[in-house]
This record gives structure tokens, C-alpha cells and sequence, in this order.
């Protein structure tokens, strides 16, 4: 009934949004929700108002060979952060009717006087990057994502955009990226009272000192789509003692470049997937949106989050505890060999012996799989940097939305839910204290083979089952 955007991805207090509303309604109301645990609830009314004038605009589609989709709309409603906007990650809700579900609009409201500021400035131990490259890059509003159009919704990707704007609303798989992926995390860290920064993937690129001032950096579930400046700011700061916890997956695959749309700076997000279609490739190999790993950039993602990617589609399966006196378990009450029932879900990541895996590397659970069928494994693992810093790596996309028990349709086995809130519980207390390789030295201690782990298994159910490679990811 009634769509909307905002002009930018995060606020701080002071600012005013901008928003853009469309549909065949007359007028439509507005509330802004602050998430966070709240007792259970996930939420709290921060600002609202009703009878937003909205009127029917048309999105515009710049043809080949980006098929760009853009809104220009008007502005319906000028929102002030004021001081009641307590910096975190809010809901920018639009309803046509009162009881509607209504269409949600993710938004990070930065604390930029005190959080996210220069190293020693009393930043917040904690800094949750909320994934909206990620968000944008399965954003199909107007029928085009980074992976699909409506001429081809094949693995080919010969009919999508190369170049996605943020002026539209989410639509799709983008639209229910917050709520499986990164929502959930910052619920759990308010939940255990602990001090959070927020931040966006669009901010740490525009400013990315701002890691290096916190104790760790908190990544969701699925953050597949960094820029240059982002990883640089992450090796920094991890280099310096920054920890890091990727509570996910596919983390850090694809290169991506950020360019202004008409209304301001950073509003368009730029992939390619293959140099020779990237006009900035030849004259800069170093700007080609092509995979991290690739020639042209060579700077594979497990050289920061210990594990590579591995696939998407393995049906079932469960992650077997391998270390159960890991730091990482303490209080868990897990066992040496001990499934966590129907763990396995999304996408995986997996340790591998290849150039930039850290030789420290710690895999403290695995998850069987046979994919295409050959043998393999998803991972969860943790090492340290000489510098201090400690790095934890989930290996599935799935972590955060079955610690809370909200993973849509799927089936979340309580138990496995249980385990991981009580991991990342541990996870984050110890990352709040500091670099978490003084206390908690990582030591090299593989997983056995995919094939022990699969001829080993009790039942066919804790075994992943994948198909013929069809990724979203590639």
C-alpha cells in the first residue's frame, strides 16, 4: 500500500532525515521503534505521527548496462534526532492503516559526540556495523538486485544491476536482512547490559578510524559486501587490538565501491562481479568489484575471518562441539562431540588450508556436509593476532536468528538456540574487556576430515546435504 526510503543509512543527534513515501494511499502514519532487548519486548516507541501526505511516484530504471533502479520522490515528512533518539539500530515503520504490519525502514542513529570518535575518547567498548551494503546488494525494489532482473533469474546474472541506489525502499531478501541477521545481535548485547556503538558499513567507510577507537567490532550474520576503506579499517584495527566477532557468514566476499546518486554523496553502491565489465578495473586493478580473493585484489576473506567461504543450500546437518574446554563454551554445558540439532542453516563458511588462513587457528566446532557430493564441513572457530586481538567466526549465516528463535519458517531446535545465545554471550563480555588473545591465547587445533566427521556422524540428520553449486554468492 505504502513504500518508503530515507536520504541516508544513519543519523546522529541533531540531524534531520528525509523521508520519501509512495503509494496509492492519501496519507499514512509514522513511528520510529528503537530495537533492543526492553524485557523481551524488541522494542520501544521513540517518535510518531500520523496523516503523512503520500502520493503515487514512479521509480526509474537507467537501463544498460547498470540497470540502476532510482526513486526521486518527494520529501513526506522531515524527522528531527533529538536527544530521545538514544544512539542504536531503529525501525522507521510506515503504516497506510493503524494495525498494519507496515514497511519497515532500517536506520542507525551514531553516537558521533562520544561513541565512534578517536582512539582514548570514551567510546563504548562494543561496535555493532549493521550490514546495509549487504541489505542493498538483495534489494530487488523495481525487480533488479546485484543478482537478479526479470529477464533472468538464472545463476548466468546477465540481466542485473551493476549498480544499486539506496534512494528506494527494501524489497525482498534485502528487506529481511536486519531482522534475521543483525537485529537479533544487537538485542542480545543490550540484553547483557553492555555498552554498544552503532555503526553502518556506508559510516565505517566514510570514517574508518572509528574501529580502531573500540575494544571490538560486531559483524551480523551475513556482511558480504565491503569497500577498500572497510577492510583496511578492520586489519588496522584489528592489528591494534581491536577484537573482532563475525556472527555469521560469507563474510567480506565481494568488493564494492561507492559512488554519489543525485542526492548525495554515497547513495549508490557499485558491483560489477567481473573486471572486464568494471570501466575502473583496467586503469586501477584495485578498484575492480570482483571478488576479494581475486587476482586482481588478492586479499582473501579468511585472512581476517580465519574461515572462506564455503556454500549456500546444505539442507540440514549440525555442528559438532570438537572443543568443548574452549573459553568460548564455558558455562555452556556442552560436551566433547555433542550436536547442536539442525544448527546448519544458511550459508557456511569453512576453515581451509590455503594462503592467509592464521596458523593459530583454533576450529572448536564443525558441521558435517556432503555437498555436490563431496565431503566437506562448515566451521566455527577463533584465533588470535599477535597484537591481542581475538577473532571469532560463527561459520553460518544463520547464528543470530536462531539464537533468538526467529528464523521465519524455519524450525529453530531450543537447545541449539540455548548454546549459541550462551556462546556470544561469552563472546561479548570478553570482548568488552579488551583484546581477548591476552586472556584467551588461541592454539592450532584442526577439525578431523570431512569424511571423519560424515562416517562418524550418529545420524544421516547431523549431516549437511547440499545440491549442485547454485550460490547467490558467486
Amino acid at each position: 500500500m505504502v513504500a518508503g526510503y530515507l536520504n541516508q543509512v544513519s543519523a546522529a543527534c541533531g540531524d534531520t532525515l528525509e523521508l520519501h513515501l509512495s503509494g496509492y494511499v492519501s496519507s499514512a502514519s509514522v513511528t520510529a521503534y528503537r530495537m533492543g532487548w526492553y524485557g523481551g519486548t524488541g522494542g520501544r516507541v521513540v517518535w510518531s505521527t500520523s496523516h503523512v501526505p503520500v502520493t503515487a511516484s514512479p521509480v526509474k530504471n537507467s537501463g544498460a548496462p547498470t540497470y540502476t533502479v532510482e526513486a526521486s520522490w518527494p520529501v513526506a515528512e522531515r524527522i528531527p534526532v533529538t536527544a530521545a533518539w538514544t544512539p542504536g539500530y531503529y525501525l522507521i515503520v510506515i503504516r497506510a492503516k493503524p494495525h498494519d504490519d507496515g514497511d519497515a525502514i532500517p536506520l542507525i542513529i551514531r553516537d558521533d559526540s562520544n561513541g565512534n570518535g578517536p582512539a582514548g575518547s570514551g567510546s563504548s567498548p562494543l561496535l555493532l556495523q549493521a550490514s546495509v551494503l549487504t541489505y542493498q546488494a538483495y534489494n530487488n525494489y523495481g525487480r533488479y538486485s546485484l543478482y537478479y532482473g526479470p529477464k533472468d533469474l538464472s545463476s548466468k546474472r546477465t540481466d542485473r544491476s551493476r549498480v544499486a541506489s539506496f534512494d528506494r525502499p527494501y524489497n525482498g531478501d534485502g528487506y529481511r536482512a536486519p531482522f534475521l541477521y543483525d537485529i537479533p545481535l544487537a538485542e542480545e548485547a543490550e540484553k547483557l547490559g553492555l555498552d554498544v556503538d552503532y555503526t553502518t558499513d556506508i559510516d565505517v567507510d566514510e570514517r574508518p578510524s572509528q574501529v580502531a577507537a573500540h575494544k571490538a567490532l560486531l559483524i551480523g550474520g551475513h556482511s558480504e559486501y565491503w569497500t577498500r576503506r572497510m577492510y583496511d579499517a578492520a586489519v588496522y584495527a584489528r592489528d591494534k587490538g581491536t577484537n573482532i566477532g563475525f556472527f555469521g557468514a560469507n563474510e567480506i566476499y565481494w568488493h564494492a565501491r561507492l559512488e554519489p546518486s543525485p542526492s548525495g554523496a554515497d547513495r549508490r553502491m557499485v558491483v560489477y562481479r567481473y573486471a572486464n565489465e568494471d570501466p575502473l578495473a583496467k586503469s586501477d586493478p584495485s578498484q575492480a568489484t570482483v571478488l576479494w580473493n581475486s587476482p586482481q585484489l588478492q586479499r582473501p576473506e579468511n585472512s581476517i575471518v580465519g574461515p572462506a567461504y564455503g556454500e549456500l543450500g546444505a539442507d540440514g546437518g549440525a555442528f559438532r562441539i570438537l572443543q568443548p574446554d574452549s573459553w568460548i563454551f564455558a558455562g555452556t554445558g556442552v560436551a566433547k562431540d555433542q550436536y547442536l540439532k539442525n544448527s546448519l542453516a544458511g550459508e557456511y563458511d569453512t576453515v581451509k588450508s590455503v594462503g592467509g588462513t592464521p596458523p593459530d587457528i583454533d576450529v572448536i566446532a564443525a558441521a558435517p556436509i556432503v555437498f555436490s557430493g563431496q565431503s566437506t564441513m562448515a566451521t566455527m572457530s577463533y584465533y588470535t593476532d599477535p597484537s591481542g586481538a581475538g577473532v571469532f567466526a560463527g561459520g553460518m549465516t544463520y547464528w543470530d536468528c536462531q539464537m533468538a528463535q526467529m528464523c521465519g519458517d524455519r524450525p529453530v531446535d531450543p537447545g541449539t538456540a540455548h548454546v549459541l545465545a550462551a556462546v556470544t554471550d561469552n563472546v561479548l563480555r570478553a570482548y568488552a574487556q579488551g583484546p581477548a588473545g591476552k586472556r584467551y591465547p588461541s592454539m592450532y587445533r584442526p577439525a578431523p576430515s570431512a569424511q571423519a566427521l560424515i562416517s562418524t556422524a550418529p545420524s544421516l540428520s547431523d549431516v549437511g546435504v547440499g545440491p549442485p553449486k547454485t550460490s547467490t554468492s558467486e
